[in-house]
């Protein structure tokens, strides 16, 4: 059943597919797609959009990236009656991508975007991404809100997996693979010449808030980083004054958001995950 969410309006979606893995991740492996990786017999973006469609206030669905191999793969999706869903070209950075995503839903008064490659997603992480954008004050107009899980949700399993966290004073997170924008936000100006140096360097937040300018990195970096002095809230409220435009944090307590696969260790992790997902389903 398609978990219900109180938002006010339904919202469209981006499936981001144009990523790819240049690293063998088990035996046998061709390194292609991020969006095909296999796992107990599945591509990663059949459980992606698994999850999209349990979600009741998930209204249109696009899927960016190689319409030659996501045509085949998602043949019986496309063809479902009633499907929402369409597939488009992929741009071939990260910018092109999210131009792509904002023009095609530009009507939309936001666009929820979420990565192919995190099979461990579920109806339930999105409905509480959802839920956290409806509870954000809109005055002053927010045009990007990321998602981020606390430090403390990492448990059992995700114990064991390490990823890096920014420590604010007031919570450790690590950043999430969806994010909410609102399409204005392309007529910014200077924005789309620092996105693709802010997307490649993702991985490491002082290397992202570098790309945005030398003020907001040196104000993460000593004010987080090295001092811990900033909370959450106040780097967000400097990283929209310092950008022109506002951007704020969700904090969702959903570890498998955070966990994209790059590494022969992630997709073992996630592999397993899903391997006693579908045991629990079969009891």
């Amino acid at each position: 059943m398609p978990v219900s969410t109180n938002i006010n309006c339904p919202i469209d979606v981006v499936v981001l597919a144009s990523g790819l893995n240049q690293i063998v991740l088990f035996d046998g492996y061709i390194p292609g797609y991020k969006a095909l990786i296999p796992y107990h017999g599945r591509a990663s973006i059949q459980y992606v959009l698994d999850a999209l469609e349990g979600v009741s206030a998930v209204r249109a669905i696009c899927v960016e990236g190689p319409r030659t191999l996501l045509e085949p793969e998602l043949a019986e999706r496309l063809g479902a009656q009633g499907s929402t869903l369409q597939l488009v070209e992929g741009g071939e950075t990260f910018l092109d991508s999210l131009v792509i995503g904002l023009k095609f839903f530009a009507s939309s008064p936001a666009v929820l975007f979420i990565t192919a490659d995190i099979p461990l997603v579920t109806a339930a992480a999105i409905h509480e991404t959802l839920t956290a954008w409806e509870r954000v004050p809109k005055e002053p107009p927010q045009s990007l809100f990321i998602t981020a899980v606390p430090q403390t949700c990492y448990k059992g399993a995700y114990t064991h997996f390490t990823k890096p966290f920014n420590r604010y004073r007031d919570v450790s997170l690590c950043h999430g693979n969806l994010f909410i924008a609102d399409p204005k936000l392309l007529q910014h100006p200077n924005l789309k010449e620092r996105i693709n140096r802010f997307y490649a360097g993702r991985k490491n937040a002082v290397t992202t808030t570098l790309a945005l300018g030398w003020r907001l990195a040196l104000v993460y970096l000593f004010g987080v980083e090295l001092l811990h002095a900033l909370t959450l809230k106040q780097m967000a409220r400097f990283a929209s004054q310092h950008l022109g435009f506002g951007v704020a944090p969700l904090l969702v307590e959903h570890p498998e958001i955070t966990i994209d696969v790059d590494e022969p260790d992630d997709y073992c992790f996630v592999r397993d995950r899903i391997e006693e997902r579908s045991g629990k389903e079969q009891k």
